[in-house]
């Protein structure tokens, strides 16, 4: 004999059914998303990104720089890693033997050389102006890259920021001095630095502020804007000018 179930029966085991296909479905979208990188984990993204990198744009600016100290105040150029040889070629302002002024900077390696005043560039120590030579930025032990594996006290910042048409992620640490003394030639190596990190979503870094006493008794604040990572120009020394 056949027996029939009532429709509220039907109704029921239905209404059960697709409770139970919600609640699988729930836990497996639960399962299969992924745990967001930590702040360290982030930062070596980044730092893998331009050790790997042929070429990197940057542009260094600052406040708060007292106005009667030698060296740069700002910058802007590339970097291009030739095997091991590391160039640069860009523009500096900043303070020489008390002038402010303008200057065209090239480097091949430890050869730098400068246009001021003149039309061509002629060879200069850029240690006796106070400024670094700007290869060590994109040198592996000492460059930008190094900053990031030498931060501590990451935290993750409390929202994205707008850099131009880019969102980026900010992670705050804290720099050693030694560090931002070896990058910037500036700075004491007993102190530290509050450093902020922007990344873009692919973990590229976009952006490093750096606040501190970058002068004795005074805060100043750098800041470092990295781009077209991948982009290579042409840079080769001057053949008016001596080369080692």
């Amino acid at each position: 004999m056949l027996t029939r179930r009532r429709p509220g029966t039907r109704v029921l085991l239905s209404g059960l059914t697709a409770a139970l296909l919600a609640l699988t479905a729930c836990t497996g979208d639960a399962a299969e998303e992924p745990e967001a990188p930590t702040p360290q984990e982030r930062l070596a993204e980044a730092q893998a990104a331009i050790e790997q990198a042929e070429a990197i744009t940057i542009e260094l600016t600052s406040t708060g720089v007292p106005g009667n100290v030698n060296g740069v105040q700002s910058a802007t150029g590339v970097g291009v890693i030739e095997g091991d040889t590391i160039k640069f070629e860009g523009e500096f302002q900043g303070r020489v033997s008390g002038i402010t002024a303008n200057a065209g900077i090239l480097a091949i390696g430890d050869d730098t050389y400068m246009k001021l005043f003149t039309p061509d560039y002629e060879p200069v120590d850029l240690a006796d102006l106070g400024a670094p030579n700007p290869t060590g930025f994109f040198a592996p032990d000492t460059g930008i890259a190094s900053l990031l594996a030498a931060t501590t006290d990451l935290t993750e910042g409390g929202g994205p920021v707008r850099q131009g048409r880019e969102v980026l992620t900010e992670i705050h640490g804290t720099l050693p001095g030694d560090k931002v003394q070896a990058l910037l030639h500036l700075g004491s190596p007993d102190t530290t630095f509050d450093v902020t990190y922007g990344l873009t979503s692919d973990n590229e870094l976009r952006k490093a502020t750096m606040t501190g006493e970058f002068y004795e008794g005074t805060e100043s604040v750098y800041t470092l804007l990295l781009t077209d990572y991948g982009k290579v120009v042409p840079i080769e020394a001057p053949t008016q000018a001596p080369t080692s």
